[in-house]
């Protein structure tokens, strides 16, 4: 990895931690202004200064900067192999393209909600927010492996809690069709409420993969203000556009990532 890149991925670690730069130089023997001036882009250190800093920060240098999986706590429930990471990594993109299709079928059935009460409707329903379901599943498990591959933990985190709430609400929603119906409201708000929080998280993750520049950034920003929309309710209905954008911007973030695996491994 090259300057710039180098001194903003020091940074990031640096940060992740809670280190400031005079607590990182005491443990590194070595001085405030170089770490500055590798932080800031300006001079290119040595292999063997790049892994004293990183050993303090409690990072392995393989598996920072060759990308590593490191396999985490949420592997087994999810059914991550790690000896298979490109290969998820393409159903999660192409699981992404699912879930942003499967969301025009969810408005359209918002639409027929007079109909709750007929078989084919709920029948059709289920099916809809089963594939949705499975769909994001597979979309942010995905995201969970790059949390794994870039020591995000944040974004791990989001990525799962995002799966167990889409996995929790979903069932209510369906239970929805024939019980609790005068309860709608209120999950509705929960709903809002819980995404609204997730997203703004997921957000702030994503915007910590520095590797892939303006990409990452503006997925991680748009992600935020759709987090906001939500918290803020009455601007929910801004949040199902931007909604919208922000799966195709993961999405080709997915693609990225991907594709940078496949050249290293290649």
């Amino acid at each position: 990895m090259k300057q710039p890149e180098l001194g903003q991925k020091i940074l990031e670690l640096r940060k992740q931690k809670g280190y400031t730069q005079e607590e990182l130089v005491e443990q590194c023997n070595i001085n405030v202004r170089t770490i500055q001036r590798i932080e800031a882009g300006d001079v290119s250190p040595r292999s063997y200064t790049i892994k004293a800093i990183l050993e303090v920060l409690g990072f392995d240098y393989e598996e920072v900067f060759q990308k590593k999986y490191f396999p985490g706590k949420f592997d087994t429930f999810l059914g991550i192999d790690k000896n298979k990471i490109y290969k998820q990594l393409n159903i999660a993109m192409i699981f992404g393209f699912v879930y942003f299709l499967s969301g025009f079928f969810e408005i359209g059935a918002d639409f027929l909600s007079y109909e709750k009460n007929s078989v084919t409707f709920k029948s059709i329903y289920i099916v809809i927010k089963v594939i949705s379901t499975v769909a994001l599943f597979l979309f942010f498990r995905g995201f969970v492996i790059v949390g794994g591959m870039y020591n995000n933990y944040l974004m791990q985190i989001a990525s799962f809690l995002i799966i167990v709430f889409t996995l929790f609400f979903s069932v209510l929603d369906i239970t929805s069709l024939y019980v609790w119906q005068d309860f709608l409201n209120i999950f509705g708000i929960s709903k809002l409420i819980a995404f609204g929080v997730l997203s703004i998280i997921i957000g702030m993750a994503i915007r910590r993969l520095t590797d892939f520049g303006n990409l990452a950034n503006w997925t991680g920003i748009i992600e935020i203000i759709t987090g906001v929309c939500l918290l803020l309710i009455i601007l929910s209905p801004i949040a199902l556009v931007t909604q919208f954008v922000v799966e195709i911007f993961e999405v080709i973030l997915l693609y990225k990532i991907a594709l940078q695996l496949k050249k290293r491994v290649s």
